[in-house]
């Protein structure tokens, strides 16, 4: 896998098990994430808060082979403190390295998201957080914490991101109903 490949690879991941934003995982430094206790710090979330999400092993594992095997080819051939920016994620458009912009990592997510053979016109990272959020929605993590993961101040954007399923609503309510022992388990 080349240098290009572990670098989008280890924003999908992020994007996917935190549903951040685009513009804080492509403003990722270096210094935001923390592998010995498994937290990724997220400095600039929208209204400028500051949220610290569990880094959760395969997008740690991800992180680090980007890292190790990717990141440099984005650098100048002789790296120092001075030439290297500190952003996490780089391009080198231009010659020199610097952070992603929101139109690479939405381009990026659309050329990958086709190559998959996705039909939509569009495939950006607001999607993929919609996807998360529903996703543990419907697997059982409560509203309000899926909000607090989110970095929302309420529960009500949350509602809107968050759609529970035909199935994942059925679920609950055969488990519910067994428990309530209405229905034979």
């Amino acid at each position: 896998m080349g240098p290009l490949d572990l670098r989008d690879q280890a924003i999908v991941s992020i994007l996917v098990t935190t549903a951040a934003r685009n513009s804080s995982v492509r403003l990722l430094r270096l210094e935001d994430l923390d592998f010995e206790r498994s937290v990724i710090r997220f400095r600039r979330a929208k209204g400028g808060k500051t949220l610290h999400l569990a880094l959760q092993p395969g997008t740690a594992t991800a992180i680090l082979a980007y890292l190790e095997r990717g990141r440099a080819a984005f650098l100048p051939s002789s790296p120092t403190p001075d030439n290297d920016p500190g952003w996490l994620f780089l391009s080198h458009a231009g010659g020199e390295p610097r952070a992603l912009t929101m139109n690479s990592v939405s381009l990026m997510l659309t050329r990958r998201y086709h190559v998959g053979g996705g039909s939509l016109r569009c495939f950006g990272s607001h999607r993929i957080r919609h996807a998360t959020a529903t996703l543990l929605v419907n697997n059982g993590m409560p509203l309000e914490e899926v909000s607090r993961y989110l970095g929302h101040s309420s529960t009500m954007p949350t509602r809107r991101y968050a759609q529970q399923t035909p199935e994942a609503l059925g679920i609950r309510a055969a488990d519910a109903l067994t428990r309530a022992g209405l229905v034979a388990s």
